[in-house]
């Protein structure tokens, strides 16, 4: 299936990451908590994603990409929505999605290093 990602900078890479890693358009969607038909929408090229929806991609690919840098990949879901000491209890998911993505990259970070909250 071609996929018609909108060319906007930034959006199709991260938007083609984002839905590799989230297998299918349903679990973008949840990921991203818009509704599936408008995933399939900017799929086909329909329509573009509004600005905050654009942002978001990009945020949760670019947190995904450092997160799988230094966690298997496979723990990445996990990871997204458990809660998490260095971001106070909150989960990566829900600080993203806030707009604190500074905190979670530098969650990222601490845990890399092997840092303990």
């Amino acid at each position: 299936m071609s996929i018609s990602v909108p060319q906007q900078p930034g959006f199709a890479d991260g938007f083609r990451m984002l839905l590799g890693a989230a297998g299918n358009g349903a679990l973008l969607a949840e990921l991203l908590g818009v509704k599936p038909s408008q995933v399939t929408r900017w799929k086909q090229g329909a329509q573009l994603p509004s600005a905050e929806s654009a942002r978001s991609i990009m945020d949760f690919a670019y947190i995904i990409a450092r997160a799988e840098s230094t966690m298997h990949t496979k723990v990445v879901p996990i990871w997204l929505d458990s809660p998490n000491q260095f971001l106070r209890g909150a989960t990566p998911r829900e600080c993203i999605k806030l707009g604190r993505v500074a905190e979670v990259i530098g969650a990222i970070d601490a845990e890399d290093e092997g840092a303990y909250a």
